[in-house]
């Protein structure tokens, strides 16, 4: 079975969601959401693992942590297995808890610790019964949800040793009441949006940052290491040094002396260098998006690209000069690629 892509380092911050096995209940009285507060603060002290923000669900759990040490997959080894064992000892069953891998993104904190923590404290308002909800009820839900750390977020409930709330309220406010009050109105402000939609997706599920922050992990922490790596686990390592469509476009508009607009419009544009960009889109960029997305950056159906790309492979094979072209572009965007992270 494919296995996420899993990067390590000292000081990393992730968001982990863990779920049930086949998606049943994990929690099935309040002794085990206690038990899991407890096991969760007696191995992240084991590890030295920060937390930052927690929701337990009943079938699932978010967690918000950094580690100090390359150390994210012990930590959860050692946790799970210890949770797991009482639980099962606790109601007399066997067998797995989790659904399988943990999930585990790594995360751009200066870009996305609000937003993630914010996220993660709205999951109880954030089931589908809470469509139909006033937001003022949705609003007494959250502040009553005793298994997350909102309420100890709030001065509300009693702080764990464990827990770090200080590295995200502290970019609200100098005085601890305003810090509180701040950030309970951003994240009530989040009641009624689709917060999932703040966190962009850059090629690799596994990393929520910036471009530069994706590439500077590449090159850190996979680029010495990638011959190490089994590509049938990890598909997204496929990912790694793959053009976007833009790079493709550019390169071509560069090589024909264009704008990208001359090569993106339908009329009025140079057929051989949209010919080519479309044909280069599809070539390096159909590991990681669909026709449908290719189509719609030259304004085109999906048919259209297919018509194209038979159109192009029939004309290399009469035209060597068009071939050369085709060629010299893709040259050129392999090594600007490979150069670019």
């Amino acid at each position: 079975m494919p296995r996420p892509l899993r990067i390590e380092h000292p000081g990393a911050c992730y968001h982990v969601v863990n779920r049930g096995n086949r998606r049943d209940k994990v929690f099935l009285s309040d002794s085990d959401y206690d038990l899991f507060l407890e096991k969760l603060g007696e191995y992240a002290e084991k590890y030295d693992i920060v937390i930052y923000s927690y929701c337990l669900m009943p079938n699932h759990q978010h967690l918000f942590l950094r580690t100090l040490h390359a150390n994210l997959g012990k930590f959860m080894q050692s946790f799970n297995t210890s949770f797991t064992l009482c639980v099962n000892n606790r109601h007399g069953k066997s067998g797995h808890l989790f659904q399988g891998r943990y999930k585990a993104q790594l995360v751009e904190t200066e870009l996305y610790k609000n937003k993630l923590s914010r996220y993660i404290h709205l999951n109880p308002v954030k089931t589908t019964a809470s469509n139909t909800q006033k937001e003022s009820e949705l609003k007494k839900r959250l502040f009553c949800y005793r298994w997350s750390s909102y309420l100890i977020y709030m001065d509300v409930a009693r702080k764990p040793k464990w827990l770090n709330r200080s590295f995200v309220l502290d970019s609200w406010g100098k005085v601890k009441e305003e810090k509180i009050k701040n950030y309970q109105g951003y994240v009530e402000k989040g009641i009624r949006t689709d917060n999932k939609e703040e966190f962009p997706s850059n090629g690799i599920s596994s990393i929520t940052g910036s471009e530069s922050f994706q590439g500077r992990l590449i090159k850190l922490f996979l680029k010495k290491s990638l011959d190490d790596i089994d590509e049938r686990e990890q598909p997204e390592l496929r990912k790694i040094n793959t053009p976007v469509i833009h790079d493709v476009i550019t390169s071509v508009a560069e090589y024909f002396n264009l704008s990208s607009k001359d090569i993106t419009i339908r009329r009025g544009c140079d057929r051989d260098a949209r010919s080519i960009a479309m044909h280069l889109s599809v070539r390096f960029c159909k590991k990681i998006t669909t026709l449908a997305t290719i189509a719609a950056h030259f304004h085109i159906g999906v048919n259209g690209i297919s018509s194209n790309e038979k159109r192009c492979l029939e004309r290399f094979s009469t035209n060597k000069q068009f071939l050369k072209t085709a060629n010299n572009i893709a040259e050129a965007i392999i090594k600007n690629t490979e150069t670019k992270v």
